[in-house]
């Protein structure tokens, strides 16, 4: 399955198609560690535990129910996505932070950029849940805020 993510200028806002339709969205915050979306009836959010911590939470849509946990190791550029039982690696393909890759021992998913300067790109997946695809997204932002900000 490809789809296509097309993000607006500031990238806060992520529109993931599939051919011409749209098959979900990602909102995150330019100020806060947080954002919302949803991919294939998937409704995420994702919020910080607290300030100076390395985990994000991934909850249902109210914030009630925990789903998965964002383990991020910033000098590496690589984070685990723990969902539904399951732990992913993402990490960056190359030093430009332009494509990424996410699996584990079965599944895996590439995130191949389109343009230079916003986070466009094709998302080729070989049976990664959607739930993780857009925790994959979400993290791909948060890498990109803290590149921007040093």
């Amino acid at each position: 399955m490809s789809l296509i993510c097309k993000s607006n200028f500031t990238g806060t806002e992520c529109r993931i198609f599939r051919g011409k339709l749209i098959a979900g969205i990602l909102k995150t915050s330019s100020w806060k560690e947080e954002g919302y979306g949803e991919l294939d009836g998937n409704m995420l959010r994702f919020k910080s535990q607290g300030f100076w911590k390395k985990a994000i939470d991934i909850t249902d849509i109210e914030g009630q129910k925990v789903l998965g946990q964002l383990q991020f190791r910033y000098l590496k550029g690589t984070a685990t996505i723990t969902y539904s039982g399951q732990n992913f690696k993402w990490q960056f393909d190359s030093w430009t932070m332009r494509n990424w890759t996410v699996k584990n021992e079965e599944d895996s998913a590439g995130f191949k950029s389109t343009s230079w300067w916003k986070p466009d790109g094709e998302l080729a997946n070989e049976g990664v849940p959607a739930a993780v695809l857009l925790a994959s997204l979400y993290v791909a932002n948060h890498f990109r805020k803290i590149a921007a900000a040093s």
